[in-house]
C-alpha cells in the first residue's frame, strides 16, 4: 500500500472518531436536557393532579360522601381540566384501580407496585406503540387506605428529537469525510510528490544511470532527505567510479604487463632458437648471448619492481629520522657511473635538514628520478639535483627535493599519465635504455607513505623538473609517534 493511502486511511480513522465522539457527546447532551425538561413537565402536571385529586377528596370528606364511591367522579372531573395539557391519569384506592381513562396495561401495573414498595414519587419511562411515555406516581393516605395517583405524558418528543439529530450527524459526518478524504488524499499526494521522485531515482540509479539526482525543493524532512541521498549517491558514483577506474587500470595493467613480459620473452625465445638451429660465428653467438642476458636482466628489474610494488601496497614501512645529506650521497653513489658514461654533469645543492621516513625507499625514489633525468638528457649535459627548506609558514609543506633536466621534456597528456603502471613517453628509448615502466609507479607508492607530493613541471624539448614536497603535517606526526 502506499505511503499516502496509509495517511489517508490513519487520517479517516482519526476524524471519524473524533467527529464521533463529539457527536455523541452533543447528542446525548441536548437529549438528556430535552428529556429532563420533559421529566420536569411531567412531575409538574403530576403534582396539579395530586393537588386537584386531593382537594376533591377532602371536599368529599366534608360532605360525609364515600371517598370510593367519590374517586370515579373526581377522576373524570379532574380529567375534564387536564385534557388540555395531553395528560392523562389514574387512580388506584387501596389496591383497586378506580379510575383509569385507559385500559391498565403492564407498565401501569410495574409503576404502581413499584410505588407501593418505596412509598415516594417515582417515574418510569416505557415504550408503547412506537411512542415513549413518562409514569409519574403520587400517594397520599386517606384513612387507613393509600391512595396513589399515576399521570401517563408523553415524551416522544425528546427522543424524536434525538433520532433527527443522529440522522442529521450521519448526513454530516459523510460530507465531512468525504471532503476531508479529497483535501487529505491531494495533500498527501503533494506532500509524497519528493518520495515517489526519491524512489523513481532510486531504481534510475540501480538500473545503471549514477548521475541522476534529486531536485531539493523544500526545506523540510523531506528536503533533508533529498539532499542526503544526493550527497550518498554523489559518494556511491565516486566509489563507483573509482571502481571502475581500478578495473581499468588492473586491465590496462594486465594487458602492459602481458606486453612488456611478452616483448623480451620473444627476443630470448628467437635468440636461443637460433643458437639452438644453426651453427654461428662466434661474435654473432655473443651478441645473442648479449640480448638474452640484456632481456633477461631487463625481466628480473621488473620483477623485483613489481614485487616492492606489491609489498609497499600490503604492508606499512618503518620510518625514522632520516638526514637528507646522507639519503644524497647515497643516491650519488648509485647514479655517479651511470651518468659518467654519458658525460653528464650533475650539479647537487642539498640544504641539510631531517625527515622521517624509510632511507632505502628515500634512495630509490631520488635513484629512479636521477636516472629518469639521465634517460632524458642528451649527452655532456646538466642534471640538477637540490633540495631547500621551505620557510613559509603559510607553505603546508616543509621540504623539497627536486632533480631538473634539459633533455627532451614531456607534453601534459604524457605528465598526467607519467606515473601509471607500465607507463613509458618514449617505449623505444626507454626499451634502450632497459627500463621496464615500473620505476615512476613505485615512486609515487613510496612518497605516498611518506606523505609528500610529487610534482611534475615539463615541456617538450625544454626539460623536466620533477619536485618532492614532504608535507609539515606528516613531518610532525611521524615526529610525535617517534
Amino acid at each position: 500500500m502506499k505511503f499516502r493511502y496509509k495517511v489517508l486511511i490513519t487520517n479517516l480513522i482519526l476524524l471519524s472518531v473524533s467527529l464521533g465522539l463529539v457527536g455523541y457527546l452533543m447528542i446525548h447532551k441536548n437529549f438528556e436536557l430535552a428529556k429532563e425538561t420533559q421529566i420536569s413537565n411531567a412531575v409538574i402536571q403530576n403534582n396539579l393532579v395530586q393537588s386537584s385529586v386531593e382537594y376533591e377528596v377532602l371536599q368529599a370528606l366534608n360532605r360525609e360522601e364515600s371517598v370510593k364511591g367519590a374517586l370515579p367522579d373526581i377522576g373524570a372531573q379532574v380529567s375534564s381540566g387536564m385534557r388540555a395539557e395531553n395528560v392523562t391519569f389514574f387512580i388506584y384506592y387501596g389496591d383497586k384501580l378506580v379510575y383509569n381513562e385507559t385500559e391498565e396495561n403492564a407498565n401501569l401495573k410495574k409503576v404502581w407496585e413499584a410505588q407501593q414498595e418505596d412509598g415516594n414519587k417515582n417515574y418510569a419511562i416505557f415504550e408503547e406503540d412506537g411512542h415513549y411515555y413518562i409514569y409519574v406516581t403520587a400517594a397520599s393516605k386517606v384513612g387507613d387506605e393509600n391512595l396513589c395517583m399515576i399521570s401517563r405524558s408523553d415524551v416522544s418528543d425528546a427522543y424524536a428529537l434525538r433520532d433527527r439529530e443522529i440522522r442529521y450527524f450521519r448526513l454530516i459526518l459523510f460530507i465531512c469525510l468525504m471532503i476531508d478524504s479529497l483535501l487529505i488524499y491531494v495533500i498527501s499526494r503533494y506532500l509524497t510528490r519528493p518520495l515517489e521522485q526519491l524512489n523513481r531515482v532510486a531504481e534510475e540509479i540501480t538500473d545503471g544511470s549514477y548521475e541522476t539526482r534529486i531536485t531539493v525543493k523544500s526545506q523540510d524532512e523531506v528536503g533533508l532527505l533529498a539532499e542526503n541521498f544526493n550527497r550518498m549517491a554523489e559518494a556511491v558514483s565516486e566509489k563507483i567510479g573509482e571502481l571502475q577506474g581500478m578495473v581499468r587500470k588492473r586491465d590496462q595493467f594486465v594487458a602492459d604487463f602481458t606486453h612488456e613480459i611478452k616483448t623480451p620473452m620473444t627476443s630470448i625465445i628467437g635468440y636461443a632458437d637460433t643458437m639452438r638451429s644453426m651453427e654461428l660465428p662466434r661474435e654473432e653467438q655473443l651478441l645473442a648471448l648479449s640480448y638474452i642476458f640484456s632481456e633477461g636482466r631487463r625481466l628480473e628489474r621488473m620483477s623485483g619492481k613489481l614485487f616492492d610494488l606489491i609489498y609497499l601496497r600490503e604492508h606499512e614501512m618503518e620510518k625514522e629520522a632520516v638526514q637528507v645529506e646522507n639519503v644524497s650521497s647515497e643516491v650519488l653513489k648509485v647514479v655517479t657511473p651511470s651518468l659518467a658514461t654519458k658525460g653528464l654533469v650533475l650539479k647537487e645543492n642539498i640544504e641539510p635538514a631531517v625527515l622521517y621516513g624509510n632511507k632505502e625507499l628515500l634512495v630509490t625514489v631520488l635513484v629512479n628520478l636521477l636516472d629518469n633525468a639521465r634517460k632524458a638528457s642528451k649527452e655532456h649535459g646538466v642534471i640538477e639535483f637540490s633540495g631547500k627548506r621551505i620557510q613559509e609558514e603559510e607553505n603546508p609543506f616543509y621540504y623539497e627535493l627536486s632533480v631538473k633536466d634539459y633533455g627532451i621534456g614531456m607534453t601534459k597528456e604524457e605528465t598526467e599519465r607519467i606515473c601509471d603502471e607500465f607507463y613509458m613517453a618514449d617505449k623505444s628509448r626507454a626499451r634502450q635504455e632497459g627500463g621496464a615502466g615500473i620505476g615512476m609507479s613505485l615512486v609515487a607508492l613510496i612518497l605516498e607513505h611518506h606523505q609528500a607530493e610529487l610534482i611534475v613541471e615539463s615541456e617538450p624539448k625544454k626539460g623536466t623538473k620533477m619536485r618532492i614536497c614532504f608535507r609539515k603535517e606528516g613531518q610532525e606526526n611521524e615526529k610525535e609517534q617517534n
